[in-house]
């Protein structure tokens, strides 16, 4: 494409992968990038120390160099600033620093090493997809019209190689959206708007609070009206004071943030965040944000009262100004629509909140399809290159299972290319003999899995039909499959899958590049297991798992189920593997109860900052509600005497004020409901197994902010109902 395109200035070709540092104490396994000689330069990516990819690094012979992120840099090599031309074992091969990058962006990306991207005789395979690109845009070049070209480029790849490539193009995207992609921005979105519904709620109730002392100093300001204070000045005291209030609060909200925000990275699961950009820092723009939201709020806030300060009625305010002075219908009015949206936009948030926990506790029932009961896995990269054929490599593996499966306390050990809940091993087309025959670019796809035969034991599979793969499904034996009921229902609808055979193209040993398609004979039928995290809506699992004798291949993990603690177990496993080879990485090895747990860190953490902000709101409009009844029975002090002296029982003076708060609460409830479902449609994608519009949260979150409206009411509600009207017709 590089040739034919006329809108790049460059096009750096990337494939990921991990490699095995050795010549240390403890060998590591780390995550490298191989990318094509101008990949530094489309970044405009410059070292620290040493050099990057040069011209012709990326042919086979010469790509036995490296650069490292500062990152590594200063962790597994001390920050030496000799490292550059230090030969390192990666793989069992020799390498050369060639080059430390500065610290920032690559620090935070997946990858640790980079390394040239060679390709070798057997990677020559264009049947088989397994690379990605960057690409620079020349100047003045758009996203369109790099599309336009290379839709063109490939229609024309399609039409030359029909086997692989027909109805197949070449999508092009902004690095920034595959930063940021989709479903984060969206979770960004939803904690902005969430956050700014409690600012608003905040403001609301300081708007309440300066209007109300506003009324309350009405006397005070006529006097030092009357007196010869200026409109201004008394414009400037009530904005300082505001202000003031403002940034107090501003600079509490930043302690509290601190906190926040130490506990939210501790919370955070991996990968929650894109790793190139996102640093959690509260630095200086953070600092100097906060500071202009607070003296603007501030000012927002204390210019109603500000400005009616500056026009007082001189003799009705020292007259009737003081504790019980009113301020007007309109001034009331305002105060009950402050209320409202209080309400309002805690019924939105909660109803937020409540969807998102009862999803999240959907998703905790959600059937896995294996019992993950004192089960350890940990993931065992092994490099293509250490073992010349797939039988010593097969060899290997299984001394390996053998010695964890003689320890104490271990039950059964697997083998699988990848782990449940993390993918689905291979994708590959497949064509069912007897059906129709469909071009390989058009078959349908399915998850191919290698899995030693224990592997349904290993994790309690049920099976469904037929047999489950034996220790005799080995090299030179029939190949055989045993598949997922999803695929038996979507591919066999109406007829017995067993006995029936699925042709699949080989995967050869240590080389990107199909083989000959293989007959696979269906010989059992397994319930689902889930493949992907329990965050993942994907439910259709079509899924062929083959005997690791039968189609081996690098990428392997390992599974352990243990009679005891599986905690206990990891030590044992780790030191029964290192007999076999200390050089032999066991990475991320956890159970598979974290496995579980972390898939659906995202979705906690999704819920937990919802309903943390949802806590925070309905606090807060049940403050302001508070607030304003009693303020309101403050006004009406002398009223209510003349009410009692007239014969008005505690019942009635209850219920009056009672009715007036739980009004304004009913009226926010319904304009909340339709929040609430606008807000529904924004979490739809982050909801499993729950509609947009759940009656029973609405309705549940409903009656709790009617409790705690009414818990609001009552104590005012009570001191009114209490008065004595002898002492509420002097009051003053």
């Amino acid at each position: 494409m590089a040739k034919q395109s006329t809108v790049f200035e460059n096009i750096s070709a990337r494939s990921w992968a991990n490699v095995t540092l050795t010549g240390a104490e403890v060998p590591v396994q780390l995550p490298e990038e191989l990318d094509s000689a101008d990949f530094f330069d489309i970044f405009h990516l410059r070292p620290a120390l040493g050099r990057t990819f040069v011209k012709g690094e990326d042919q086979i012979g010469r790509d036995h160099v490296v650069v490292i992120t500062h990152a590594l840099w200063v962790s597994q090599f001390g920050s030496d600033p000799g490292i550059i031309g230090r030969t390192i074992i990666l793989d069992g091969k020799p390498n050369t620093v060639i080059g430390v990058m500065p610290s920032g962006v690559l620090d935070r990306l997946w990858a640790q090493i980079y390394r040239p991207l060679a390709f070798a005789p057997e990677n020559m395979e264009r049947d088989y997809y397994w690379l990605g690109a960057y690409a620079l845009l020349k100047p003045g070049v758009t996203i369109a019209q790099a599309r336009a070209e290379v839709d063109v480029i490939g229609e024309r790849i399609a039409r030359d190689y029909p086997k692989s490539s027909k109805d197949w193009g070449v999508a092009i995207y902004p690095f920034a959206t595959t930063v940021v992609w989709k479903e984060l921005r969206q979770s960004l979105y939803v904690l902005m708007a969430a956050s700014g519904m409690v600012l608003l709620i905040g403001c609301a109730n300081l708007a309440n609070l300066t209007l109300a002392r506003g009324v309350v100093r009405a006397r005070e300001v006529a006097i030092r009206a009357a007196l010869g204070a200026s409109r201004w000045r008394l414009v400037r005291q009530f904005l300082t004071e505001s202000v003031l209030l403002s940034s107090v609060g501003g600079a509490l909200g930043l302690l509290v943030a601190y906190g926040g925000m130490a506990a939210l990275k501790r919370a955070m699961p991996p990968d929650s965040l894109p790793q190139s950009s996102a640093e959690v820092v509260i630095d200086g723009r953070v600092l100097l944000f906060m500071l202009g939201l607070s003296v603007f709020t501030g000012i927002i806030l204390g210019l109603m009262p500000a400005v009616r300060a500056s026009q007082p009625d001189l003799t009705r305010s020292i007259k009737d100004g003081g504790p019980a002075a009113s301020a007007g219908r309109a001034f009331h009015r305002f105060r009950d629509t402050l209320v409202i949206a209080e309400v309002a936009l805690a019924f939105v948030l909660l109803s937020g909140a409540g969807l998102l926990i009862r999803s999240f506790y959907r998703l905790e029932e959600t059937a896995t399809g294996f019992d993950a009961t004192n089960v350890v896995t940990a993931r065992l990269p092994i490099s293509d290159k250490r073992f010349p054929s797939a039988t010593e490599f097969n060899l290997y593996l299984h001394r390996i299972v053998d010695r964890v499966g003689s320890l104490p306390g271990v039950r059964d050990v697997a083998l699988t290319v990848v782990l449940p809940m993390e993918g689905w091993g291979y994708g590959m087309p497949f064509q069912i003999v007897g059906a129709k025959t469909v071009d390989m670019a058009d078959r349908p796809f399915c998850f191919f899995k290698q899995v030693t035969p224990s592997y349904f034991r290993t994790l309690g599979m049920r099976l469904a039909e037929g047999r489950l793969l034996s220790d005799h499904d080995t090299k030179g034996t029939p190949p055989v499959t045993v598949i997922s009921e999803s695929m038996a229902k979507k591919y066999f609808p109406n007829e017995d899958p067993v006995g029936k055979h699925i042709l699949v193209q080989e995967l050869l040993f240590a080389k990107t590049a199909l083989g000959p398609e293989i007959p696979w004979e269906v010989v059992g039928v397994v319930m689902d297991e889930k493949v992907w995290g329990m965050g993942n809506k994907f439910s259709d699992n079509p899924e062929m798992y083959v005997p690791e004798d039968q189609s081996i291949q690098k990428f392997q993990a390992l599974i352990v189920r243990g009679a005891i603690n599986p905690a206990v177990l990891q030590s044992s496993i780790r030191s029964a593997v290192h007999e076999i080879n200390r050089d032999q990485v066991l990475d991320q090895m956890k159970t598979l109860e974290q496995i579980k747990a972390d898939s659906m860190g995202s979705e906690r953490l999704h819920f937990s900052l919802l309903a943390i902000f949802a806590g925070v709101a309905l606090l807060l409009a049940g403050l302001g509600l508070y607030g304003v009844i009693s303020y309101s029975v403050t006004q009406r002090t002398h009223e209510i005497g003349i009410r009692t002296a007239l014969g008005a029982t505690y019942a009635s003076i209850f219920g009056m004020v009672l009715r007036g708060g739980m009004t304004l609460t009913c009226v926010g409830l319904v304009i909340g409901i339709g929040g609430a479902l606008g807000f529904s449609q924004i979490l739809a994608s982050m909801l499993f197994n729950i509609g947009k519009y759940d009656v029973v949260t609405l309705v549940t979150v409903g009656v709790v902010l009617l409790v705690t409206s009414f818990l609001a009411c009552y104590i005012p509600a009570r001191r009114a109902a209490k008065v004595d009207p002898l002492v509420a017709l002097r009051y003053e």
